[in-house]
């Protein structure tokens, strides 16, 4: 069926693309492909004339030069440049407990590597008990404008809770619980991590040296390695025929570029997508938190689909558990009893093959590498 445009329109999304003359036998692709655009230009006008001139139907894309699906560099700020050595230590630090209370956790405890940089449980642990929301992974996190769900830290530097003001995983109290005052006492305290903050930064330890380490650190786990990656580069056989169809229904008739979009398959903007809401919080006002916007009611961030098909749970509050329900979730149309849903989160009337093409293609945006980090010696 094709994408009705009325819904575009009242969500506020111009759409002025020209009505191309296409086969009628392919015209729900050519309609997919317009509402599409639409949605991007809103996102990323600048790609909206190049998919245009490839054609009319969204099987033309086959011809399409994938370069721009490419993952590029990660944007590093001018005050946190990244070294070797500040990598490693960065590095160090987020496998370290020393850096919570009680020394009995660290940033990894929820970002498993091996779950796809993501928690476990469906709701972080800390040491407040079963926090509310689950813990995103941390791969591809240097892409993004805003971290957390809600987006409440501006960088990954403020993300750590370890500057002034920015309250975050290490001196959140229902997390790790510190406070960076006996944070960089400790750490101090111990020779080699004081000689290599002084190699790296120049001085002692400090929170902003101990964010800006572990901000480099974040800032290198990106899914190049990804099979998907291999294939945009010019790989015909890195993905299977059915990760070339899920790719297909990836930009068409599942909708899921309108948010997940290329090259980092984000958006990086916030969305009612009709979650359930699960765990210990009777409900998460999201992004509303931070705006006081009603309109960002229950909006959370789109995160970037590498490495997802690792992760033990999904969504924000951890309501799924397998990649197969949050294709099913999308592909009834969310939850539209849920106030504020997003009006583009429509039933895609996929079939069975749909399914387990779009989760092939899910399966081709995993790095091994990302998922093998271990972690390094402590001093």
């Amino acid at each position: 069926m094709p994408i009705q445009k009325t819904y575009l329109l009242k969500a506020g999304f111009p759409c002025t693309l020209p009505t191309l003359p296409v086969d009628p036998a392919r015209a729900v692709s050519w309609n997919i492909t317009q509402e599409l655009l639409c949605r991007l230009n809103r996102i990323k006008p600048f790609i909206i004339f190049p998919l245009v001139m490839l054609g009319a139907t969204l099987p033309a894309y086959a011809k399409e030069n994938l370069s721009s699906w490419k993952l590029p560099a990660v944007q590093i700020p001018k005050d946190n440049l990244q070294s070797t050595s500040k990598i490693a230590l960065g590095k160090q630090l987020v496998f370290d407990m020393r850096l919570s209370k009680n020394e009995s956790m660290s940033c990894a405890s929820c970002h498993l590597p091996a779950a796809g940089g993501g928690s476990l449980t469906p709701r972080a642990f800390g040491h407040g008990g079963e926090l509310g929301r689950w813990a995103p992974s941390w791969n591809n996190s240097g892409y993004y404008t805003s971290q957390f769900w809600d987006g409440r830290a501006a960088s990954l530097e403020e993300q750590t809770g370890c500057l002034a003001g920015h309250m975050g995983p290490i001196t959140a109290p229902g997390e790790m619980a510190t406070s960076m005052d006996e944070v960089v006492a400790k750490l101090n305290a111990i020779p080699t991590y004081k000689k290599q903050f002084n190699n790296v930064f120049g001085s002692d330890v400090t929170p902003e040296a101990i964010a800006k380490a572990i901000a480099a650190f974040e800032r290198t786990l990106v899914a190049r390695k990804a099979p998907f990656q291999r294939y945009v580069s010019g790989d015909s056989k890195a993905i299977s025929a059915s990760a070339k169809r899920g790719f297909e229904l990836f930009r068409g008739k599942a909708m899921c570029i309108t948010c997940h979009v290329p090259p980092i398959l984000t958006d990086n903007l916030f969305h009612n997508i009709g979650t359930p809401q699960v765990g210990p919080m009777k409900e998460d006002l999201g992004r509303y938190e931070v705006t006081k916007d009603e309109a960002d009611n229950g909006k959370f961030k789109t995160p970037s689909l590498y490495n997802s098909a690792s992760l033990a749970f999904f969504m924000h509050d951890g309501a799924l558990s397998k990649l197969s329900q949050v294709i099913e979730h999308y592909n009834k149309g969310g939850n539209p009893q849920v106030k504020n849903q997003d009006p583009l989160i429509l039933p895609l009337h996929l079939n069975d093959r749909d399914k387990v093409d779009l989760e092939a293609f899910m399966k081709t945006l995993t790095d091994p590498s990302l998922d093998r980090i271990s972690a390094p010696e402590l001093p």
